[in-house]
């Protein structure tokens, strides 16, 4: 789910490998904790991609730039055979999305133009040997996804003009009022929308010039290519694009003036978030289905094919009770590769057509990062960004049923740190479900002795914490804290009914289930039961605010763009559909809305000292909402602090803030706790 996402700027959540272990073992050795100064020196890993013939693997890599202080990236290009590395194109701080063309000759990208089409993004490429680059497009318009054609000759973009009106200048000083008229009218990162719309361009790349293939007031996003690269499959609304959800598959033939044909027509958000995808043969599309429009995010994506001549669709996903995404084809077309998201797992899967069988291919303690779940299949041959519970995202190869590990960017790093073990634990909800999460202890951890725990909770609601790499939560051990972690209910990886149970019923059965986990830790025999902490960001702010109101035991908190009072919400954030589908109005269902908003109503009851931040432009979960909770702590005479940080969105773009927040975190904990 998008509404809350998880601030996972500086939340490191990826990947490591099976020739870690002497890492691991060697960093068992180390004196040296893991520290903020380390904050900056961690590398991301994204936009991988393998070459057709299988031999290279390009990805970009994203580093702080300290002096400037923002972030860059490099592309790197890493020959599989001989597992050697280097840097194509280096610091960019722009790069986008890497691609490479069918001949593996050129590696395509997106990076801002020069001169006049320097605040657009456009289409680059940069020869795979000789490193010349080259600008393909020239348009007015940010081009935020492309695809080769499988021919090598043309490629499919995606390009979003900008509102001729919005934040015009009429003179030195002044600019025209901002006009709005549409129903969905603001967004984060993007603030107040205008008449932005993102339609689907034509690049012929031997003469670098574009044709417009769609146009009209919806957004076409998400294409892919026909094998023969005489057809387009994209995702599109379906019905008015302010009021609906309702995405849906489309197929669009180049060389003919019919219009082009809708696949699907359920209800609900089919392939908003995966391409869709064409079997070898081209005749048969696997994409995402989506669940039920009425439970938005609560409900699951599930693997489909649909038959294009017949038009007929199967389900191939739905006795497996869990979100799926990411399909890819085998080259022979019998299996469908996908991502199956699991109780803490995230792991690559293939669904013969053949028997129906699903196969988990990855490891379980190995996790697919949600935000890089591309991987790309080409000769059987799969490149993947993986990490566990002891180091960061590095890619790795999958071939003939042999998993290892190709990058090592954050090796030499850990192998200098030391990495604390991640447990597993378990324990009883109040009603009897089994709920399940992590715990790290500090260094030199002695059970006889009471120790301060800090609980952190995941944004969404619908997401889930996994078997990944968290440099947060090694942090906070590595200062003195016990560091627990649960997927309460509302969380994903436990099916359908898991994770609708707190539609239009936030802060319930999820707050419960939180203070479920402080008495399994106290019963534990080495947590202080005067010294519990917890934080979160986005729906984990959320989820805090309604612990504390309820649960009085905890000594300190931390909340992240937060809101409290949903009302406040009502025409101030993005998700005004989302309130009316799962609340109702404001003015239908007052009792709905006033219950929801428990923590602001209810804040005379909260005793917590609280640290409140926020980014000043977050149209996700706007500035307001954590100014509420401030001044009613603030006015109650509760030890709180609202820390606001200009210009960020729900997201952190600036290095030293997502290094503020934690050097935050660890003082107002260490004040309250210590």
């Amino acid at each position: 789910m998008n509404r809350y996402i998880k601030f996972s700027t500086f939340t490191l959540s990826i990947f490591v490998s099976l020739t870690f272990a002497n890492v691991s073992a060697s960093s068992e050795l180390s004196e040296e904790k893991i520290s903020l100064s380390d904050l900056y020196q961690f590398n991301e890993i994204s936009s991988i991609d393998v070459s057709h013939s299988a031999k290279q693997i390009a990805y970009s890599v994203s580093s702080v730039d300290e002096k400037n202080d923002r972030y860059r990236n490099d592309i790197w290009l890493l020959d599989v055979n001989e597992n050697k590395g280097k840097i194509l194109l280096k610091g960019n701080p722009w790069v986008g999305k890497t691609k490479f063309s069918p001949d593996d000759s050129l590696l395509g990208y997106l990076a801002p133009g020069v001169g006049k089409y320097s605040e657009y993004q456009q289409i680059w490429t940069i020869s795979t040997n000789y490193r010349i680059k080259r600008q393909l497009t020239k348009l007015k318009a940010n081009i935020n996804d492309f695809e080769w054609s499988p021919d090598g000759t043309q490629m499919i973009l995606v390009a979003e003009s900008k509102s001729s009106d919005k934040k015009t200048k009429t003179s030195v000083q002044t600019q025209k009022p901002i006009v709005i008229d549409r129903y969905y009218f603001k967004e984060d990162g993007k603030e107040f929308l205008g008449d932005e719309r993102q339609h689907l361009h034509l690049l012929d790349i031997k003469s670098r010039t574009t044709r417009q293939l769609t146009k009209g007031t919806s957004n076409e996003i998400l294409p892919s290519w026909s094998p023969d690269s005489k057809k387009i499959a994209y995702v599109t609304k379906t019905g008015e694009m302010d009021r609906t959800d309702n995405y849906d598959v489309y197929v669009l033939e180049l060389n003919s003036v019919n219009r082009p044909i809708q696949l699907t027509t359920n209800l609900g958000a089919d392939s908003s978030s995966s391409r869709p995808q064409w079997s070898p043969d081209g005749k048969k599309i696997a994409y995402l289905h989506g669940g039920d429009p009425a439970l938005l995010w609560y409900a699951l994506q599930e693997l489909a094919v649909i038959d294009l001549d017949t038009k007929i669709n199967s389900i191939l996903t739905r006795e497996l009770d869990r979100n799926v995404s990411s399909p890819q084809w085998s080259d022979d077309g019998q299996n469908i590769y996908f991502v199956i998201e699991d109780n803490m797992k995230s792991q690559l899967a293939k669904y013969s057509l053949t028997n129906q069988e699903i196969k988990k291919i990855t490891p379980p303690n190995y996790y697919i990062a949600e935000w890089a779940k591309n991987y790309v299949v080409r000769n059987e041959v799969i490149g993947l960004i993986l990490s566990d519970t002891n180091s960061p995202d590095e890619v790795f190869f999958y071939d003939e049923n042999t998993l290892s590990q190709q990058s090592h960017h954050n090796s030499d790093l850990l192998s200098s740190r030391k990495i604390l073990e991640t447990e597993t634990i378990s324990f009883k909800a109040a009603d009897g479900e089994e709920l399940f999460g992590m715990m790290i202890k500090p260094d030199n951890f002695d059970p006889s002795k009471q120790y301060p725990l800090i609980i952190r909770m995941h944004g969404g609601p619908v997401s889930q914490y996994g078997l990944y790499f968290n440099y947060d939560w090694q942090l906070f051990a590595a200062n003195g804290y016990v560091v627990m972690v649960t997927n309460p209910r509302g969380s994903s990886g436990r099916g359908l009914n898991f994770q609708k149970m707190i539609f239009a019923d936030w802060g319930n059965v999820d707050a419960s289930d939180i203070s479920q986990l402080a008495d399994y830790a106290i019963s534990l025999g080495y947590i202080d039961e005067n010294r519990l902490g917890l934080g979160g960001w986005s729906y984990g702010s959320m989820l805090t605010n309604y612990v504390i109101a309820k649960d009085q035991r905890f000594k300190a908190a931390t909340s992240g763009a937060g809101i409290s009072n949903i009302l406040s919400g009502f025409g101030d954030d993005q998700y005004i559909r989302d309130y009316i589908t799962e609340i109702g109005t404001p003015w239908d269902n007052t009792e709905t809305w006033l219950k929801v908003s428990y923590p602001f109503l209810n804040a005379n009851n909260i005793v917590t000292p609280t640290l409140f931040l926020v980014g000043e432009k977050d149209y996700n979960v706007p500035l307001i909402g954590s100014e509420q909770m401030y001044q009613a702590l603030k006015h109650l005479n509760i030890p709180t602090e609202l820390i606001v940080y200009p210009d960020e969105n729900h997201s952190f773009s600036t290095p030293s803030y997502n290094k503020d927040v934690l050097e935050r975190y660890l003082a107002w904990y260490d004040k309250y706790l210590n």
